[in-house]
């Protein structure tokens, strides 16, 4: 460990992923009142009080193996001096855990009510077997609590990947789906082709028949084209009246193909207020391309499709 980071104004450990701890700075030394080098290969949890150490084990690890990191965790280290109530944030970092503990002066009022529930558990513990009883039942609805918490950030995950309007993927998606697909085309050749569409005339559906109207149509345009794709292949509404469809293991002469079939479907089916057509913009994926290259050559593509009397696919190599 460098001498700033020794000396830093705040608590600074690092601990092996079974909790170990490897590394500890003089500032968490004074915090708990033992000597930095008596603290290496001690568990973390042996520095927090019980409530502390049961609320750390329930949430970290989840957390942790989740996001990589843990962010103002409210905990209560057990020191010479007595309890001590610090915020810790921590963070995976080159194979180990990195921890920062600042003293707090002020606890949130859950956390308040969950460590006044927790000491009460610890005190009855004690002295009567009904204790052992009232722990495992509150440790079985932490967990219990735990498994809502992770349900529920997924499908909040869930959601903020979707268009509220068309329900298809929305452009957050887009961009990690996006990287994911370059990545793994540098790294094992993978390929795939990336079309662009635009609704033609759109501002005149909205003009002529009102924005409702004009939401109707991306909605049932959504549908159609999910129709249109296979499972592996990514269906995005990009913006406005502009989506993206990434063809997964196609490469650009087949995607002009399955391009101009999802083209000449629209064109064909029925719409309740006037007919929609669409123009595409179609590139294969290269070796050196970014999301910025591969993006580019097909938005000149559609623009080429636009200039040049819509309701066509162009390819741009």
């Amino acid at each position: 460990m460098d001498t700033q980071l020794f000396y830093a104004p705040c608590g600074y450990i690092t601990t092996e992923f079974d909790g170990r701890i490897t590394e500890a700075n003089e500032m968490i030394s004074n915090l708990v009142g033992e000597k930095a080098r008596e603290l290496k290969q001690r568990h973390i949890t042996s520095l927090l009080t019980l409530p502390s150490k049961l609320y750390f084990q329930t949430y970290f690890s989840p957390i942790i193996s989740s996001y990589q990191k843990v962010e103002e965790m409210y905990l209560t280290l057990h020191t010479n001096g007595g309890p001590l109530p610090v915020l810790m944030n921590a963070q995976e970092r080159d194979g180990q855990y990195e921890y920062i503990f600042v003293k707090m002066k002020t606890r949130d009022d859950f956390e308040n009510e969950l460590i006044l529930a927790k000491r009460q558990v610890e005190k009855i513990l004690k002295d009567t077997d009904y204790a052992n009883g009232e722990l495992h039942r509150l440790l079985a609805e932490l967990e219990m609590k735990r498994e809502e918490i992770i349900e529920a950030n997924n499908r909040l995950e869930n959601l903020a990947m979707i268009d509220p309007l068309t329900s298809v993927k929305n452009r957050r998606y887009y961009e990690e789906v996006l990287t994911d697909f370059l990545e793994k085309n540098q790294r094992d050749g993978f390929v795939f082709s990336y079309l662009i569409l635009d609704i033609d005339h759109f501002k005149r559906v909205n003009d002529e028949f009102g924005h409702p109207v004009g939401d109707q149509v991306l909605q049932d345009l959504a549908w159609k084209l999910e129709e249109e794709i296979r499972e592996d292949d990514v269906l995005v509404r990009f913006g406005g009246e502009e989506f993206v469809i990434l063809l997964s293991g196609i490469n650009e002469k087949l995607a002009m193909k399955i391009a101009d079939r999802i083209r000449g479907n629209i064109k064909d089916s029925e719409w309740p207020h006037s007919p929609i057509t669409i123009s595409v913009g179609v590139s294969g994926v290269k070796s050196s391309d970014t999301k910025d290259t591969i993006f580019k050559r097909a938005d000149e593509a559609l623009y080429f499709s636009k200039k040049n009397g819509r309701n066509r696919v162009t390819l741009k190599e």
